[in-house]
């Protein structure tokens, strides 16, 4: 009698309960923190790197108000390209920090601007007139072309915003020393 009850008590195979997802294994723990600090690290990256072209958009902001300003006669066509030139250069010296552009007029500032743009448009195109030329009294100046050429600069200056790297920019000792802003 006795086994037919030791017989009775046991009971029939069952499986266990199925593991919760809360609270998640040490592992899980780990890679959380670790996306944790990248997206920190990427969000203080773009913000960084938000400031720092802060100076472009704001270039890019003056020199859409003096062509409409330019558009509206309320300013001169030189009194125009004089202050557009303003605009780059506060652009290349307090925004991008090439100080040694500060002396920089005439051919070295065209080469400069070139440097920027990527090709000689400046030097040797319409460009040509925020060089020695912009002091003349009888100066010509295209000022379609030219606002066409600052407003794709600019553009481009802003656009080096989404170039993605995942170190700092590192300025290059010879091309901050060279006035066309790329190697001699």
């Amino acid at each position: 009698m006795m086994e037919s009850e030791l017989l009775n008590q046991l009971r029939d195979i069952h499986l266990p309960q199925a593991p919760l997802w809360w609270p998640p294994a040490p592992g899980w723990w780990v890679l959380a923190a670790l996306g944790l600090c990248l997206l920190a690290w990427g969000i203080v990256r773009l913000w960084h790197r938000w400031r720092r072209f802060r100076p472009a958009r704001t270039a890019r902001q003056l020199h859409r108000r003096l062509t409409l300003e330019l558009r509206g006669d309320s300013i001169a066509p030189a009194a125009w390209l004089h202050r557009t030139n303003e605009v780059l250069k506060r652009l290349a010296v307090h925004g991008l920090g090439h100080r040694e552009m500060i002396p920089a007029w005439g051919d070295d500032w065209l080469r400069y601007l070139d440097g920027r743009y990527g090709e000689p448009a400046f030097s040797r195109g319409a460009g040509r007139c925020l060089g020695p030329a912009r002091f003349r009294r009888d100066a010509e100046v295209d000022v379609q072309a030219l606002d066409g050429l600052v407003s794709r600069l600019l553009d481009r200056e802003c656009r080096r915003f989404w170039r993605f790297s995942l170190l700092p920019a590192v300025r290059r000792k010879d091309a901050a020393t060279s006035p066309a802003g790329g190697s001699p």
